[in-house]
């Protein structure tokens, strides 16, 4: 795929679970499969938010912690990273502000310092729930799946139903070669929300289902 495909196929991706997930918050990668990389940074651009997983809530975050998160969303990254560092002059103790920083370098290839980041967010903040999906979608987006489910079941063990954390493991056990336990939890995404249907459909992850009984059955 190149990459004026693959930015289009981003940007679709991300008008669309805009609409259907605002819950929580790496193009060269040594190891990892691009398409599958790619498919991954759709799913962590579109539902990086704060709105209902930190404990401290929107209502306390401040303009300049709301407007982080803001340009997050709208794909600026760059300007994201700019008006994170600002806030973090202000505001040293602010894990909104490094965690989303740590996802923007992320997405402009630079995943190590980004896990770092989410990290001292995490240090910084071990109640907000945002974090742990940060890192769980950090660890995945460089190959290191085992890290990666670890925190997409941190997230669950909060938040049981979160749609995307149940999506992210059936993704791991699917790149892993597990198809049972894949479907097993993309069924459990799927009651969730019925969108994931169409996401399981186009990723490359569940390419090779396409043909399984199933999957068909459960994404049509």
């Amino acid at each position: 795929m190149n990459s004026s495909k693959t930015v289009r196929r981003w940007r679709i991706e991300i008008r669309f679970l805009f609409i259907v997930m605002a819950i929580v918050m790496l193009m060269t990668l040594i190891g990892c499969d691009r398409d599958k990389v790619a498919a991954d940074t759709q799913i962590a651009e579109s539902t990086t938010s704060v709105e209902t997983t930190t404990e401290k809530g929107t209502s306390e975050l401040t303009a300049e912690e709301k407007a982080v998160v803001d340009l997050f969303q709208q794909g600026k990254y760059e300007a994201t990273i700019t008006k994170a560092d600002a806030v973090l002059l202000r505001k040293p103790d602010s894990d909104i502000a490094y965690s989303v920083k740590g996802m923007a370098l992320g997405l402009l290839g630079e995943p190590k310092k980004g896990l770092e980041l989410a990290q001292k967010a995490y240090s910084l903040n071990e109640k907000n729930v945002s974090n742990y999906y940060n890192l769980a979608m950090l660890y995945k987006l460089q190959g290191q799946l085992d890290e990666s489910a670890k925190w997409f079941r941190r997230v669950l063990d909060v938040e049981p139903h979160n749609t995307w954390s149940l999506y992210g493991l059936a993704t791991i056990y699917a790149d892993e070669g597990h198809d049972a336990e894949a479907l097993i939890w993309l069924k459990r995404a799927i009651e969730t929300d019925s969108t994931v249907k169409s996401v399981a459909r186009e990723q490359d992850h569940f390419m090779r289902f396409h043909n399984n009984e199933k999957f068909k059955q459960l994404t049509q």
